[in-house]
């Protein structure tokens, strides 16, 4: 293993070559550049380019930084030096305070649940969550890591350590401000220690060109409004149906296999990774559902619901729920065929390490009474169901063995159901 000044000397070095290869010296660089006293916010200690930040300290790159904002490159190197509980920090942030502008990046740290500790990507103030510090483990101490803007005619990629999380398709808006390292939006939000390494900014002539980045034949973005964000193909032929899905952590176990096989058929699928487990926001999922002309839309709900318990959630509120998201659906996808996908069962855990889940779990009955009451409310809204329950009650022994999610088989065996229902609406149609 590498001694970690062994790494950051390497990461560095690379770093260096890549801004050499380029043959455009930074616009603006911390390690030459001087820090204006009115561009800092706390105790900020810089020494021999590099910058430690305690106790919410923060620093600002100056506007004239960005001249192009059309066309332009952020990087920013930096490490942790401590893990704080509940604790966010703002990598760059340059929006302005009483306008949907610009852009940020930050990311947070929980011990525990893994999945809650994420990395943020925000344009124009819409928030799109993209990647996590060192994936499901522990973020790591004391080791470099480079957070990267690409904007390419006013459109963002976000990368970390050169893979990139999230590639927006909708243009950023520019201002006049600085970019500020560390000034979280939220100034009463715990932040980090951190050492920033190195922070530059290139122009337009700057090519920013990735490994990691994905070179298939149908790249996919974002799309996002206020209180909803889409994961969008980029669409060469308008021409060809699209088919929204809509759902919890089920909708991302089928996506993948379903997205390629509509693509066999020239269908394109744009998804949105959503749940309602309270109020339904009603205002942004009719606009999300209205953002594009969908001609048929797949929408599941109830996973993230299984606190709905009679005594909890009587059953006036779970129809009213379900009545309110299938509308929003209706109201704003009036064109679309819609289909409800029923809540897949609730499972045991394994009985043995290798052995396959064999029995439904302790909160199987709150997903029959959810589907029950979602049933009535989909007939009564002439929304046409496909049983996933059903489907997946059938293959038990594809559970994952986490009580909630599914192995690849059942998500492929899932896809298949809902193509079966979809496709002939769609080509029919088109």
């Amino acid at each position: 293993m590498l001694h970690p000044h062994t790494l950051l000397s390497t990461l560095l070095l690379a770093f260096t070559g890549a801004v050499a290869a380029a043959a455009e010296p930074a616009l603006w660089d911390l390690a030459k550049n001087d820090i204006p006293a009115a561009q800092q916010s706390g105790a900020v200690e810089k020494s021999d380019g590099v910058v430690k930040l305690r106790d919410g300290a923060s620093f600002a790159v100056p506007a004239e930084a960005f001249p192009d904002q059309k066309n332009f490159t952020v990087q920013v190197t930096l490490s942790l030096d401590a893990l704080v509980q509940d604790a966010v920090f703002s990598v760059m942030n340059k929006q302005s305070a009483d306008k949907d502008d610009g852009f940020a990046m930050f990311f947070n740290y929980k011990d525990k649940p893994y999945y809650a500790r994420q990395v943020n990507s925000v344009v124009n103030k819409i928030l799109m969550v993209g990647g996590a510090l060192n994936g499901r483990n522990e973020p790591e101490i004391n080791k470099p890591v480079t957070f990267t803007m690409a904007v390419r005619n006013g459109l963002a990629t976000f990368y970390i350590d050169d893979a990139p999380i999230k590639k927006c398709f909708m243009e950023l808006i520019p201002n006049d401000g600085p970019m500020w390292i560390g000034r979280n939006d939220n100034a009463k939000s715990k932040t980090m220690p951190v050492t920033v390494h190195s922070a530059k900014v290139f122009g337009s002539s700057y090519s920013y060109v990735s490994k990691k980045e994905a070179t298939g034949e149908f790249p996919r973005g974002a799309v996002a409004g206020k209180g909803w964000a889409l994961d969008v193909p980029k669409i060469d032929h308008p021409e060809w149906p699209k088919v929204l899905i809509y759902g919890d952590s089920i909708s991302v176990g089928y996506s993948g296999s379903f997205i390629a096989e509509m693509l066999k058929q020239h269908v394109y699928v744009f998804h949105c990774v959503h749940f309602v487990g309270g109020d339904v926001p009603e205002q942004a999922l009719t606009e999300m559902a209205g953002r594009f002309k969908f001609d048929a839309v797949v929408f599941n709900n109830g996973l993230h619901s299984l606190g709905w318990t009679p005594d909890k959630v009587p059953d006036s509120l779970v129809l009213e729920r379900m009545q309110k998201l299938a509308r929003c659906f209706k109201t704003g996808a009036p064109q679309a065929k819609i289909f409800y996908l029923m809540t897949t069962p609730h499972t045991a855990a394994r009985p043995a390490p290798n052995k396959p889940v064999t029995a439904f779990g302790d909160k199987n009955a709150v997903v029959l009474r959810l589907n029950t009451l979602s049933a009535q409310v989909m007939k009564q809204e002439g929304i046409e169901v496909i049983d996933a329950y059903a489907l997946f009650a059938a293959h038990l022994d594809l559970a994952a063995g986490d009580n909630f999610h599914w192995q690849k088989q059942a998500s492929e065996l899932l896809s298949q159901e809902i193509s079966h229902h979809v496709l002939p609406v769609v080509k029919k149609e088109k």
